[in-house]
């Protein structure tokens, strides 16, 4: 059962990192869109709804690099929930290593060229680490 619970709290994460990726590539192409119809009439731009609008419909453009923690294997249930100085110190040499190799990958600061403007990699599951 313990292990059940590990794994579930694994699947549970990566599900939400998946859908706010996914969530935001949606934000992404709903602001191409509106930056394609461009033919709003200038009053229309004008109104404070048109100006708080504006921001929205720059030209982005995103690389987003996922990086999955990986646990150990003597971290356990409260791998969630445990941030002793020692676990923390852990956690962000690993983010700090993750970085390094991250970099190694010239690809991840090309400007996408996708239609959404957002490129998404995960490094070691593309089989790039």
């Amino acid at each position: 059962m313990f292990e059940v619970m590990t794994r579930e709290k694994g699947i549970r994460y990566s599900s939400r990192t998946r859908a706010s990726t996914d969530r935001f590539k949606h934000v992404q192409r709903l602001r191409r869109c509106c930056r394609s119809a461009r033919k709003v009439p200038r009053r229309a731009k004008e109104q404070p709804g048109g100006q708080f609008l504006r921001p929205a419909v720059d030209y982005k453009v995103y690389n987003i690099v996922h990086r999955i923690y990986r646990a150990k294997n003597h971290e356990s249930l409260s791998k969630d929930y445990e941030f002793s100085r020692g676990g923390m110190e852990e956690h962000w040499r690993a983010g700090y290593h993750d970085a390094l190799r991250t970099l190694r990958h010239p690809e991840v600061l090309a400007r996408p060229t996708s239609a959404d403007g957002v490129s998404t990699f995960d490094l070691a599951q593309d089989g790039r680490e």
